[in-house]
Parts: C-alpha cells; structure tokens; sequence
C-alpha cells in the first residue's frame, strides 16, 4: 500500500472522558473503541502514527489545596516531604482539597507538571490510603492553568431512567431497618460516592449512574458531613425538590467485591444496633 492509499485508510476512533469541565470533555481517560486499519504493506507506521497521536493529547492533571492561586502560578513542592501530589481523577483531589490543612475554601485547580511525576497507585505507597487520595507525585513544581468552578452532580441508582426524566423524593430508602419512604434525592459531585448509591441501590437491575441537575434548593447530606471526615469530602447533598436526569455515565467502574461486601456488613451492623440514615 502506498503513502496515498494509507492516508485514504479509513481511521474511526471514538475517544470518551469521564468528567466535562465547562462543558468540554477532557482526555483523562481515553478509550478507543474502534480502529479500521487494513492489514497491507506499510501498515504499521500508520499504525504507529495513531497512537502515537493518542498518547500526544494532553493530559488533564488535578490538584487539590486550600491554597488561593491564579492561573500561571507555580505550586512548590511542600518542604516537608519534597514532593507534592496531583492526580488524572478529579475525585481524589475533591477530597484531597476538603481534607486540607486550613479554613479558606477548599480549591482543585487544573495543573501541568513541569517536570518528571511518578504513579503510585500501581505499587507501594506510604500515604494512608482508604479513601481516594491524589496518587501520582512530582518533586518538579506544578503549574497552574486554571481552576475547576463548574461543576457536574451525579445519582447512583438501579432505576432506567432517560434524560428529562425526574427523579423524585418518595421512594423507599436504601438504608435501615424501617425501610421508610424517602423525604429527600440524593446527590453527589464525585464520581465515587454515585458509585456506592449505584451499588448499595435496592432492586435486581443494573447499577446505573446519572448526570443530574436540582430542581430546587440543595443542601449537605448530614450522614456523611462532619462524621468520619470533616467537612463534606465526598461532596454529597441532599433535595426535597426533584433531580432532572440531563445524561448517564457510562464507563463508570464499580469498586471491588470485598470492598462492597465490607459496606454492606458496615450497613448491616448499623441497622442491627437500630442506627437510621437522617433523612428528616
């Protein structure tokens, strides 16, 4: 096949992103769902060439601080550990940044790492882990090109809902011995939390999770603000009004089986020492 024929080749690369920021999709996570490319002569450098143009789109890093920066600051390294952390996953530096240090507003800011970073989420690492943490570390500073202000809420449930769907306080609870109807939707703006609502649902249909947006007033969810973790890390909240279904997540990843069971053994032990979720 000659140059000409391979640049008539036909290429079909689908590319998802897991989070929009001001309504753009950024590549943190980039799936190629399909890839036509005829096996002839001269094949492999075009192959080359496309993944190589995949592995050159920029990559979107976070951070997570209480510090007050502006966009072409640089975030020094903490004296302390010469290093600091930044992450592809926009969950763990939401509560990398509620969990900091300080009382100003907790911050994530979109950073590019000015030097070499190191993944550690694949092998030993000393930070305490059991909730999400920022897992890849630069000794490099980190430069600021902007901050996260728009924000997406998102809904774990089994229902099969579609966009413009409502969905509606009135249902049963997930949680406790009463199984009462719910006076309140629930809500969160980390991905993980949706997950735990999509994999702790009651029902038998598929754990599915929704972008959503309120209808009316929405406030913190008081069973998981100021209890294991100051604050509301997990950025979940709570509506009497109804949540309006605007899209659905579908490349979501469900946590691991031990680690389901283990919450549902915690939820069983709650409701036998009669512990119900607020929900008034």
């Amino acid at each position: 096949m000659n140059a000409s024929a391979v640049g008539r080749t036909v290429v079909r690369l689908l590319v998802f992103a897991r989070n929009v920021v001001t309504k753009q999709f950024r590549y943190d996570r980039l799936l190629v769902c399909h890839l036509i490319i005829p096996a002839q002569a001269g094949i492999h450098h075009y192959h080359h060439l496309s993944i190589m143009t995949i592995n050159n789109l920029k990559e979107r890093f976070y951070h997570g601080t209480r510090a007050d920066f502006k966009a072409g600051d640089l975030i020094q390294p903490e004296a302390t550990e010469g290093c600091l952390y930044l992450t592809r996953n926009m969950d763990e530096a939401i509560w990398d940044a509620e969990l900091a240090a300080g009382d100003d507003p907790a911050r994530v800011y979109i950073v590019e790492p000015t030097g070499r970073i190191e993944d550690l989420s694949d092998h030993a690492d000393p930070k305490p882990r059991g909730r999400p943490t920022m897992s890849i570390r630069s000794f490099e500073p980190l430069r600021v090109n902007g901050e996260v202000t728009d924000w997406q809420l998102y809904h774990g449930t089994r229902a099969d809902l579609k966009p413009g769907d409502l969905i509606e306080p009135g249902y049963f609870s997930n949680f406790g011995v009463k199984q009462r109807k719910a006076n309140y939707v629930y809500m969160s703006r980390t991905l993980d939390a949706a997950t735990w609502g999509a994999e702790l649902a009651v029902g038998d249909g598929a754990g599915r999770i929704y972008i959503v947006e309120p209808t009316g007033l929405i406030e913190d969810d008081p069973n998981l603000t100021d209890k294991k973790f100051r604050g509301n890390p997990s950025k979940s909240f709570r509506s009497r009004m109804p949540l309006r279904v605007t899209g659905e997540i579908k490349d979501w990843r469900g946590h691991s089986a031990e680690a389901v069971a283990a919450m549902k053994e915690g939820i069983r032990k709650l409701e036998e020492q009669g512990i119900e979720a607020e929900d008034d």
